[in-house]
């Protein structure tokens, strides 16, 4: 007698998932592993799985076939010995940071990083008993006269927010080596397309893959690459606090990395022109872009970044928010959202968003002002850039 036929529940939980253990041919894109678990034949899988397999796996916060797709893509493009996909760029710098710090420890970081970085170790580091120097990162005497016995990581931003100051990682790294300490250099302004600072020293490198390595607007995650037992601690910590992404904007940014060095290419040239445009126009007070020569790191950016500067610059109006509002409001195609590094060009306000907590006072000592607009260039054609940023500029 043959088996009765399974109900229609049973049949619509198993029908049909043996599709993918029977394909003879492979797809030519990487699927979306959307499974929160995976399913194992025997004890003997389980046992492979907790004696480190890195093509084994269990629970998507663990681990996930896309996370690990785009970990060995970014560890290929930076140069690193591993790699840790995180839910967003504060997830990955919490990852970095708390995995590695313990209690009493004491980190030294550039006095210009990321809002949130800032807050992140002001606030809640220091609540775990690890404290923090704030320094001119590229005054070498500063960071060396902040180190104490207490220290064990330097952290800064390969160009800094937004007026993308850069860093002398190669100098940093020296100084790190020689008093047994390590570098975290986040890269996120200019991708391993244009700098990759594991090359120069280095310990370990950051990215918001929000930005550049996705480039597209549409995925929301953060990657930490290099020293192996350092990423062995932040995916500890990743796995044990929850940090992890899902395997959807995993895909997406592993889709997005690809076309990277054709988009940074076109980033820094586009961001080179608008730039000398911005430069040469009277309602303009000043331009931050490594690419210029009056910008103070413009030497150490040209040794540095051979390839192209990047997308990124600002610049300051002669008036105030009132000549911000209106610029806002002319600009044709540009967009006032406050985020970075996507196809289509856009600005935003510093001292209304990403720096919004830091004292006016503050804001002046770091040459932020009420005038300082961050611009995100885009790979639009350079003449409509520049020519929707001209037309805005007249008619303030």
């Amino acid at each position: 007698m043959s088996d009765p036929k399974p109900g229609l529940s049973t049949r619509s939980v198993h029908s049909g998932n043996e599709v993918d253990q029977k394909m003879v041919t492979r797809p030519k894109s990487l699927p979306i592993y959307e499974s929160s678990v995976f399913v194992y034949d025997s004890l003997e899988q389980v046992d492979d799985f907790l004696a480190g397999n890195p093509d084994n796996y269990m629970y998507t916060r663990i681990g996930n076939p896309n996370h690990a797709a785009l970990e060995q893509l970014v560890r290929d493009l930076e140069g690193g010995e591993a790699a840790l996909f995180s839910a967003s760029g504060m997830a990955s710098v919490s990852a970095a940071l708390l995995g590695r710090l313990n209690a009493g420890d004491h980190l030294i970081a550039s006095r210009e990083l990321y809002g949130t970085t800032q807050s992140l170790i002001e606030k809640e580091l220091a609540r775990f008993g690890i404290s923090a120097t704030l320094v001119e990162i590229n005054d070498l005497a500063a960071v060396e006269a902040a180190i104490t016995p207490a220290t064990k990581v330097i952290y800064t931003e390969t160009a800094s927010n937004p007026l993308v100051r850069v860093s002398d990682v190669p100098a940093l790294a020296r100084l790190a080596r020689a008093r047994g300490l390590k570098l975290l250099v986040d890269n996120t302004f200019l991708s391993p397309a244009l700098y990759n600072p594991l090359a120069d020293g280095a310990d370990l490198v950051l990215h918001s893959t929000t930005k550049y390595l996705n480039g597209h607007s549409d995925a929301t995650g953060g990657i930490l690459v290099g020293d192996a037992e350092w990423i062995a601690q932040a995916r500890r910590f990743q796995i044990n606090a929850g940090g992890s992404a899902s395997p959807f904007e995993a895909w997406l940014t592993f889709r997005g990395a690809k076309t990277l060095a054709l988009r940074m290419k076109a980033h820094s040239a586009n961001a080179q022109a608008l730039a000398a445009a911005l430069e040469a126009h009277p309602k303009v007070a000043r331009v931050f872009y490594p690419g210029l020569p009056s910008h103070p790191d413009h030497a150490l950016a040209q040794r540095l970044f051979p390839k192209g500067a990047s997308g990124m610059l600002s610049f300051t109006l002669h008036g105030g928010l009132a000549e911000v509002d209106k610029l806002i409001r002319a600009l044709r195609n540009t967009a006032f959202a406050p985020s970075l590094a996507g196809v289509a060009s856009s600005i935003t306000h510093p001292g209304k968003t990403s720096h919004r907590a830091l004292s006016q006072e503050a804001l002046a000592e770091l040459d932020i002002h009420d005038g300082t607009i961050r611009v995100s260039v885009g790979i639009e054609d350079a003449e409509d850039i520049v020519a929707d940023f001209q037309q805005a500029l007249d008619r303030l």
